[in-house]
C-alpha cells in the first residue's frame, strides 16, 4: 500500500543552485586576521598526508585539504594560474574527488536550500511550518536539520537527532520528499572530507537509516538512490551496511537483487560490520573502533531472526525498477573487476558486495570466475568463503549462465582441508538450489574425471551428491554412463576403469539397483534415436550390469562369502542383503531385455543371447574379465560364484518364459526352457534356512512352462491335409 505524500512539490535535482567550488589550483582566499583559528584547523590537516598512512586514507586527507583550502586567514599568497595544480597534494585531492564521483556518478547533492535553526526549537518549527501550509520552509527546515548533522557529525547533538526521532515517528510523511531524501542519503555517502576519528562513529548513519526507513516504511517502490547509497557504502567502510541497527533498511534494499543470502550462522564473516579501513585486502581493522562496537559487529555472526514486526516491513520494494537497478549494480561490479589491480589490492568490501548480489545470474557467472584464485588469497579466504556459499545458493535458474557457473565451479582446485569442508557444503547448497542441478554436476564431474585437466576433488564431490541424493543420484551417474556409451569412440574400457574408481572411492555407499535401472532406463534424446552403433551400445551396457553387480561385492560380503565356503555363519545379513540385490539386478536386467531393447535395436540373435546369458551370470567366464583383466585372477572365480549363486526371483523366471514364448525375440523356447531349469537348479543349490531362494504365486507360470514344452511344427515345412 502506497502511504500519501504530502502535496510538497519535489523539485527536480537538476534545477538545483550551483554550489560555490573552490577557485581552481592552489588558491587560496584570504581572510581578516581574526580568523586565525580556522587557519590553524587547516594547517593542522596538512600533517596526517606526511605520515605513512594506507594510500586510502591519504586521498581522504587530500580530499579535506582540499575542502580546508577555501579557509581564510592563511597568510601564504600562492602564485594564480589556470593550469591544473602540479603539486602531490593537489593531484591526491583531485584523485579522491575523481573516486568519489566514479562511485556514486549519479548521486545528486541536496537540491533544496537549507534553513537553520537551533535544535530546541525544531519542533516547533516544524509545527509552525505545518500550519502555515508552507511546505518549502518545512523541507528547508529538515534539510538545515540533516546539514547540522553532516558538520556535527563525530558528535551530533542529542537534542537535534531525538527530535528528528519523534518526528519519524509521529510524522513520517514530512521526510518523504525528494528534497529531504536527497539530504539524507548525502549523510549515507562516504564523506571524503570528515575526519578519521569522525568515521567510527556511525550514530548519524543509523539515524539517517531509521528515518529513510520511517519515511518509506509502507511504500512498495523505493527509489533508486537507496540502491546508490547502499552499493558505495558496501564498497566503502561500510558503516551502516553492516549495522544490526539498520537491518530493516538494508533488508529492503536488498530485495532489489532478489539475492538469497546464506545464514549469518553458515557465513564465515568474523569481521563483518567493522566501520571502515577495509578499502583494499591489506588494510587494518579501522582505529576508531572502541571495544564496545567491535564487540557488537561479533554478534552480527551469530544468525539473528527477524521479529514479527520485521518481517511484516519486509516486502520487495524494487519491482517496477528492477530492470535499471540490475544494470546499475552491473556497471559497477564490471568496473571493479575489470580494473588492472595486483590480486592483493582486490577490495574484500567487493567480494561482501558480490555475495549480497549473486541474484543476478551475470554477478554469479562473474563471480565465480575469480573465485579460485580470490579463495586461495589469505587476505580474502573468508569474503571469499561466503561469496561461494552465496553463488552456489542463487544458482537457482538453470538456464545457461548457472550452468557455466556450475561447470566452473568444478573446475575449482583447493587443497586446505578447512577450503575443502566448506566447497562441499557448498556443493550440498548447490544441489538444493534447482531440482536439475544434481544431474548436471554429475555430468560435468564426470566428464572433468576423464579429461586432461582432472581436478582432484571429483572423487569428493561425487560422494557428496551421492549423499545428497541416494536414490537421485546413481540414476544420474548412470545416464552419464549412458552418454560415454553412445560415442562414436569405444569408452568401454575407460567406462569400467571410471566406474570401479567411483566405487572405491566413495567406499561402496552408491544404491546398486537405482544405479543399473538407471543405465536401463530408455532415452529419447536425438543423440540416442540417431545412434549409429546401437547395437554395440546394448552389448556395452550389459557388460557395465555385469561389472556393477561384481563392484557390489565388498570387503564385508567378500569375507562373508569365505566364512560360508567354510560352513561359517559369519555376517550371514552382509551376504543375504547382497544375494537379494544381485537378484533384483538380474530381474531389472531381464525386463530390459524383453521390453526396452528390441525398440532401441534388433540385435542379433547371438548377441541377444548373449547379452541375456551375460546379465545371469551363465555366459562364458571370461566375458567378464576380456577387457581390462577386472576382477583380479585370485578374486575372479570367486566374484563370479558370489554372483551366481543368488535366489532367482519369480518376475524373473516369468519372463525368461515369455520371451521363449514370444516369436519376435531370438531365443527360442528349448533354449529358454533350458536356461529356466539351469537357474532354478542352481538356485536350489543355495537353499538355507534363512532365505527363500524362489517363491511362485502365479499359476500363469506353470501354464508357461507347458507352452513352452508344447511340439510347433517347423513353419517352412509342408504337411499333408489332415
Amino acid at each position: 500500500m502506497n502511504r500519501a505524500k504530502p502535496t510538497t512539490v519535489r523539485r527536480p535535482s537538476a534545477a538545483a543552485k550551483p554550489s560555490g567550488h573552490p577557485p581552481p589550483g592552489d588558491f587560496i582566499a584570504l581572510g581578516s586576521k581574526g580568523q586565525t583559528t580556522e587557519s590553524k584547523a587547516a594547517s593542522t590537516l596538512l600533517k596526517p598526508a606526511a605520515s605513512g598512512l594506507p594510500s586510502e586514507r591519504k586521498r581522504d586527507a587530500a580530499a579535506a585539504l582540499a575542502g580546508a583550502s577555501a579557509l581564510p586567514g592563511l597568510t601564504k599568497r600562492p602564485k594564480l594560474s589556470s593550469t591544473p595544480p602540479l603539486s602531490a597534494l593537489g593531484r591526491l585531492a583531485e584523485a579522491a574527488v575523481a573516486e568519489k564521483r566514479a562511485i556514486s556518478p549519479s548521486i545528486k547533492e541536496p537540491s533544496v536550500v537549507p534553513i537553520e535553526v537551533p535544535p530546541t526549537v525544531l519542533l516547533d518549527e516544524i509545527e509552525a511550518a505545518e500550519l502555515e501550509g508552507n511546505d518549502d520552509r518545512l523541507e528547508g527546515v529538515l534539510c538545515g536539520a540533516v546539514k547540522q548533522l553532516k558538520v556535527t557529525r563525530a558528535k551530533p547533538d542529542s537534542v537535534l537527532y531525538l527530535s528528528l526521532m519523534y518526528l519519524a515517528k509521529m510524522k513520517p510523511n514530512i521526510f518523504a520528499t525528494e528534497g529531504v531524501i536527497e539530504a539524507l542519503c548525502s549523510l549515507l555517502r562516504r564523506d571524503a572530507s570528515i575526519s578519521f576519528k569522525a568515521k567510527g562513529n556511525s550514530l548519524v548513519s543509523v539515524l539517517a537509516c531509521n528515518l529513510l526507513m520511517a519515511a518509506y516504511e509502507e511504500d512498495e517502490n523505493w527509489p533508486e538512490i537507496f540502491v546508490k547509497v547502499y552499493i558505495e557504502d558496501s564498497l566503502g567502510e561500510r558503516i551502516w551496511v553492516d549495522s544490526p541497527h539498520c537491518r530493516t533498511f538494508v533488508d529492503n534494499i536488498q530485495t532489489a537483487f532478489n539475492t538469497k543470502m546464506p545464514p549469518k550462522s553458515v557465513l564465515l564473516q568474523g569481521e563483518a560490520g567493522r566501520g571502515g579501513g577495509d578499502l583494499s585486502a591489506g588494510s587494518s581493522p579501522h582505529p576508531s573502533l572502541t571495544e564496545e562496537e567491535d564487540s557488537q559487529t561479533e554478534l552480527l555472526i551469530a544468525e539473528e531472526k527477524l521479529s514479527p514486526e520485521q518481517e511484516g516491513q519486509l516486502m520487495p520494494r524494487y519491482e517496477e525498477l528492477a530492470e535499471s537497478v540490475e544494470e546499475y549494480v552491473l556497471d559497477v561490479l564490471r568496473d571493479q573487476l575489470n580494473r588492472r589491480q595486483p590480486i592483493d589490492s582486490v577490495s574484500r568490501n567487493l567480494l561482501r558486495l558480490l555475495t549480497s548480489t549473486c541474484g543476478y545470474k551475470e554477478v554469479r557467472l562473474m563471480a565465480v570466475q575469480k573465485l579460485e584464485m580470490w579463495l586461495q588469497n589469505p587476505k580474502l579466504t573468508r569474503p571469499a568463503q561466503d561469496l561461494l556459499m552465496s553463488v552456489c545458493m542463487n544458482c537457482c535458474t538453470h538456464g545457461a549462465e548457472d550452468m557455466d557457473v556450475i561447470s566452473h565451479l568444478i573446475k575449482i582446485r583447493l587443497k586446505p582441508k578447512v577450503l575443502l569442508n566448506h566447497y562441499m557444503l557448498c556443493i550440498r547448497e548447490l544441489l538444493n538450489a534447482h531440482k536439475d542441478n544434481l544431474g548436471t554436476t554429475i555430468k560435468f564431474v564426470v566428464f572433468n574425471e576423464l579429461s586432461n585437466a582432472r581436478n582432484p576433488n571429483n572423487m569428493q564431490t561425487l560422494y557428496a551428491a551421492l549423499q545428497h541424493s541416494p536414490e537421485l543420484a546413481p540414476k544420474f551417474l548412470a545416464m552419464v554412463f549412458q552418454d560415454l556409451l553412445t560415442n562414436k569412440d569405444d569408452y568401454l574400457r575407460a567406462s569400467r576403469a571410471l566406474l570401479r574408481e567411483i566405487i572405491k572411492q566413495t567406499k561402496h555407499e552408491i544404491n546398486f539397483q537405482a544405479f543399473c535401472l538407471g543405465l536401463m532406463q530408455e532415452r529419447k534424446e536425438p543423440q540416442y534415436l540417431d545412434m549409429e552403433l546401437k547395437e554395440r551400445f546394448v552389448v556395452h551396457v550389459t557388460d557395465v550390469l555385469a561389472v556393477s553387480m561384481m563392484l557390489g561385492i565388498t570387503a564385508q560380503v567378500k569375507e562373508a562369502g569365505i566364512a560360508w565356503d567354510k560352513g561359517e555363519k559369519k555376517n550371514l545379513e552382509v551376504l543375504r542383503s547382497f544375494q537379494n540385490q544381485i537378484a533384483a539386478i538380474q530381474r531389472d536386467a531381464v525386463w530390459w531385455l524383453h521390453t526396452v531393447v528390441p525398440s532401441i535395436s534388433k540385435l542379433a540373435p547371438k548377441d541377444y543371447v548373449h547379452c541375456l546369458h551375460k546379465v545371469l551370470f551363465t555366459e562364458q567366464p571370461e566375458t567378464y574379465y576380456k577387457w581390462d583383466n577386472w576382477p583380479p585372477e585370485s578374486d575372479r572365480n570367486f566374484f563370479l560364484r558370489l554372483c551366481s549363486e543368488v535366489p532367482i526371483l519369480e518376475d524373473t523366471l516369468m519372463r525368461i518364459l515369455v520371451i521363449g514364448l514370444s516369436r519376435e525375440l531370438p531365443l527360442g523356447p528349448a533354449d529358454a526352457m533350458e536356461l529356466a531349469d539351469h537357474l532354478v537348479k542352481r538356485a536350489a543349490a543355495v537353499q538355507a534356512d534363512d532365505v527363500d531362494v524362489l517363491k511362485v504365486e502365479r499359476v500363469q507360470l506353470i501354464d508357461a512352462v507347458l507352452n513352452l514344452c508344447t511340439y510347433h511344427h517347423p513353419e517352412n515345412i509342408q504337411l499333408p491335409p489332415g
